[in-house]
């Protein structure tokens, strides 16, 4: 299972796309705003990016170099169309697909970038791993205690499902998207805890058909956390 978000200024197909991608049991995201697409794809947990040309504007193109630049190694898969193609020139691309959107044909597009990905997995520069840790959060005053879904050098996804949050305290989370700043205690395991700042990349209402995801991004790695976190790339390969 990959974790895939959809960029689409326009919302024009992202919500089939993410059908088609879920049923081949992929984690989907979908961001419509450039401010957006940037502050997830900057948390290093996304596995491929996968962009509406149907229009082509300098904030969706800036959104496929921003990919390539920051994420050496992600996948950018675009859906566009033969006569826009020469305008994306500037955008290193895995792979891509037209209109009509055929399943089949997305399915596969997706599947031999991510093969190439795996293949490839040396040279990308961010890897993301999926485990389930112990994580403390205090964000927008508000304090909780919860467990991680995927962690990056970059940020880190939190299962926020079963937390009880009270309206206000959902509301004051999400009015500091993309500017509010965190403090995370994330248990790596017995005795082992290393204290993260962080910023609110996003909130996702619903993460796959149900639940709720925090995304955090990191403001900086200490040396220690850095390689406290690429150890659990060794325990996973």
């Amino acid at each position: 299972m990959a974790n895939i978000l959809i960029t689409d200024l326009f919302e024009e197909s992202a919500y089939l796309v993410r059908s088609l991608l879920r049923g081949s049991g992929h984690a989907v995201s979908i961001a419509i705003t450039r401010a957006d697409a940037e502050a997830k794809l900057a948390t290093g947990l996304f596995d491929m990016l996968v962009m509406d040309y149907g229009s082509v504007v300098e904030d969706n193109i800036a959104v496929g170099k921003f990919a390539n630049e920051i994420l050496p190694g992600l996948p950018v898969v675009a859906l566009v169309s033969p006569d826009k193609e020469a305008r994306l020139r500037g955008v290193q691309l895995s792979g891509k697909f037209g209109r009509p959107i055929r399943g089949r044909l997305v399915k596969e597009v997706v599947h031999n970038a991510l093969a190439q990905l795996l293949r490839n997995a040396t040279r990308r520069a961010v890897p993301r791993v999926h485990v389930d840790l112990p994580i403390e959060i205090n964000l927008a005053g508000v304090s909780f205690k919860t467990r991680t879904i995927d962690l990056s050098a970059r940020g880190v996804a939190i299962d926020a499902t079963d937390v009880k949050f009270k309206p206000e305290e959902l509301e004051a989370i999400e009015n500091v998207v993309g500017n509010g700043t965190a403090r995370a205690s994330l248990t790596l395991g017995e005795g082992k805890v290393i204290q993260l700042a962080a910023k609110l990349a996003f909130v996702e209402r619903h993460r796959s058909l149900s639940g709720r995801t925090i995304g955090l991004s990191f403001e900086s790695l200490d040396e220690e956390s850095e390689t406290a976190i690429s150890g659990l790339y060794a325990q996973a390969a």
